[in-house]
C-alpha cells in the first residue's frame, strides 16, 4: 500500500509549457520535494509524439504527473487533484473556494488566447522560431504521427491528430487580428489581478495564498517571458515581486525571457532544408 505521507510522485513537464509551470509550481507549494521531473522537449524535438511518451499520455500534452499509481494528464486537473491530496496545505480553502474557481476558470477559459499571444509575439521578434514553425515543425510532427498511426496502441488517436495538424495553418498566428484579440483577453486576465488587488491584498483570493496564485504565477511569467511587462499596473508589479519571493518561484523554474532560454537560441540557428 503507497505511504500516502510520502508518495512517488514523477511530472513530465516541458520548460517553457505553461501549464507546465502551473504543475511544477503546485508540486513545488504542495511541499513535494521528493517529486522526480522529467524533461519533455515539446517544440523543438517534439519529444511528446514518441512512442514512450504516447503511451503515457495518449493526448501527447504536457504535463503529466505519475502520483503512485495514478496518472494525471491536466494542469488543471493536477491543481485540484494535489489540493485535495495535502489539503493541510491551505491552498483550497473552503471558505475562499468560489473565488479561487473564478480566477482559475478565466485563465483556462481564455488558454487558446494565451498561446496566440505567446507565439504571435514572438514570431515578430524571432526569425529562427519563424523559420522553424514555417518549415519543419509541421513536417516533424507528422512524420511522427505517422509512425505512431501505425502502433496498435497509439493508433487511433495518432490518426485523430493526424487529421487534425494536416490542416493546421501556423502562418495564422501572425495574423495581426487574432493577434489583437488575444491581446485584448491577456490584458483582461491581467486587469481581472488589478481589480482584487487595489483593495490592498496579498494575494488573488485575500490574504493566504491559493491555487488561484499558482495559476497567477504563471500567467505573469508568460507576460514577462515575452517582455510585455508595460501590461502590469503598479498593484499587479508588486504583486509580481511578492511572487517571484517565494521560494517555489525558483524551485519550478517559470521565470525567463525568450532571449535568455537556450531554446531561443536553438531556433535562431535553424536553416531550413534546402527544398522547404
Amino acid at each position: 500500500m503507497p505511504d500516502v505521507s510520502h508518495p512517488q510522485v514523477v511530472t513530465y513537464t516541458a520548460d517553457l509549457s505553461i501549464c507546465s509551470q502551473i504543475c511544477r509550481l503546485a508540486v513545488q507549494e504542495h511541499n513535494l520535494a521528493d517529486a522526480e521531473d522529467v524533461a519533455v522537449d515539446i517544440e523543438y524535438a517534439m519529444d511528446n509524439y514518441e512512442p514512450w511518451f504516447a503511451r503515457l499520455q495518449p493526448t501527447m500534452t504536457v504535463p503529466v504527473m505519475c502520483y503512485d499509481d495514478q496518472v494525471i494528464g491536466d494542469s488543471k486537473d493536477i491543481l485540484y487533484f494535489l489540493a485535495e491530496r495535502h489539503a493541510d496545505r491551505g491552498l483550497y480553502p473552503q471558505a475562499a473556494r468560489a473565488e479561487i474557481d473564478e480566477f482559475i476558470e478565466a485563465f483556462y477559459a481564455r488558454f487558446m488566447f494565451i498561446g496566440i499571444f505567446t507565439f504571435g509575439h514572438l514570431l515578430q521578434r524571432s526569425e529562427g522560431l519563424k523559420r522553424f514553425i514555417l518549415h519543419a515543425k509541421t513536417d516533424v510532427t507528422l512524420a511522427k504521427l505517422r509512425t505512431l498511426a501505425e502502433d496498435p496502441e497509439t493508433g487511433d488517436v495518432a490518426r485523430k491528430k493526424l487529421a487534425q495538424m494536416e490542416h493546421r495553418d501556423f502562418s495564422q498566428l501572425s495574423d495581426p487580428g487574432l493577434l489583437g484579440k488575444a491581446d485584448a483577453e491577456v490584458t483582461g486576465l491581467v486587469q481581472m489581478l488589478e481589480e482584487r488587488l487595489q483593495d490592498g491584498r496579498s494575494w488573488v483570493c485575500g490574504e493566504a495564498y491559493t491555487l488561484a496564485d499558482i495559476v497567477a504565477t504563471a500567467l505573469l511569467a508568460r507576460v514577462h517571458f515575452i517582455q510585455e511587462e508595460a501590461l502590469f499596473t503598479p498593484a499587479v508589479s508588486a504583486y509580481w515581486q511578492r511572487l517571484q519571493a517565494r521560494p517555489s518561484f525558483a524551485a519550478a523554474n517559470v521565470c525567463a525571457t525568450w532571449e535568455s532560454t537556450e531554446m531561443s537560441q536553438q531556433f535562431e540557428a535553424f536553416v531550413p532544408p534546402a527544398d522547404g
